[in-house]
């Protein structure tokens, strides 16, 4: 008899997160590519715990609570994770405005599909989160492509949505065509690894799929296209109320279910000055899907709250 859950993540690096002021995922650009190290670590039960709640935190509060071993896959990081884990690219997104993105999109996807069918045959739900900074937008680049618009989702301080729609423009003068590529095609040529892993997962795996995140993941249900009732979206509250994005209209857009979960707002308000808090992040790591797994279970608001708080250093 399958288990009912599996919580699985996907690691991976762009050189989009390289340019300053692009990504706020990393202490400097040429940090973000550590920050899927660390956060994998971090879940996986190693590193000091934060002052803060991040969104790692939550991922690994609710594993914790649940019982459920988090999945690992490397989908673009250069680097080995610090935990066992399939490798699916060691290739990290390129600069879609210089050629194709992701050259190795197709092998990707086979190599999720196959990872999913394997999964499918230990378990009914499939709960997928990722962490891949430069991501959103990559997102942004494949929802202009399917035609969609809105403003994507960021962990930066600062204003980003100049700069990200620069990058499409770049896209559009280098392959004219864009508009009119589907699925691996447009992965190839703006996409990250990390799409091409998800959109492999929803290939293969037979049962219910939950992608855990924002504007990423939708930008994955735009891929995936018409899904049925086998895909849905799960995010936080906070990602999905963000002023300074449009997430509901981007949902509405792809036409993908989204189940909305709140974080207790004891971790919002929380007073730190690091960047990676869940309150400046606002999503990311599965953070969204983790609480709604937890939910899901059976457990109250008060229990996970408590769950959250075991993972912040306590001062």
């Amino acid at each position: 008899m399958p288990s009912p859950h599996a919580f699985l993540v996907l690691a991976g690096t762009s050189r989009l997160s390289l340019i300053p002021g692009l990504s706020g995922a990393g202490r400097t650009p040429e940090d973000t590519w550590q920050t899927p190290i660390r956060d994998v670590a971090f879940v996986a039960g190693k590193g000091p715990l934060p002052s803060c709640l991040t969104v790692a935190g939550v991922t690994r509060a609710v594993c914790a609570q649940t019982g459920i071993t988090p999945l690992f896959m490397n989908a673009g990081c250069a680097d080995d994770l610090p935990v066992p884990a399939p490798v699916l690219s060691r290739t990290p997104a390129g600069d879609p405005r210089e050629g194709p993105s992701v050259p190795a999109a197709e092998t990707i996807i086979t190599g999720a599909a196959e990872a999913g069918a394997a999964l499918g045959k230990t378990h009914t739900t499939l709960w997928v989160g990722e962490c891949i900074p430069g991501g959103t937008t990559h997102a942004l680049c494949i929802l202009r492509a399917r035609g969609i618009g809105g403003r994507v989702s960021s962990a930066c301080v600062t204003e980003t949505c100049a700069a990200k729609e620069a990058i499409w423009t770049g896209v559009q003068d280098r392959c004219p065509e864009i508009g009119a590529l589907t699925g691996a095609a447009l992965i190839r040529e703006t996409g990250d690894p990390v799409m091409a892993a998800v959109l492999g997962l929803i290939l293969g795996f037979p049962g219910e799929i939950v992608l855990c995140g924002g504007t990423q993941m939708l930008a994955c249900a735009a891929l995936a296209g018409d899904t049925g009732e086998h895909v849905s979206c799960a995010m936080t509250d906070l990602v999905w109320q963000d002023p300074a994005a449009d997430v509901a209209r981007i949902a509405d857009a792809v036409g993908c279910p989204v189940t909305v979960t709140p974080v207790p707002a004891r971790f919002v308000h929380t007073r730190s000055r690091s960047r990676a808090c869940i309150a400046r992040v606002k999503e990311g790591f599965g953070a969204g899907g983790a609480l709604a797994l937890a939910r899901r279970c059976g457990y109250a608001d008060e229990e996970i709250a408590a769950a959250l708080a075991g993972v912040i250093r306590q001062e």
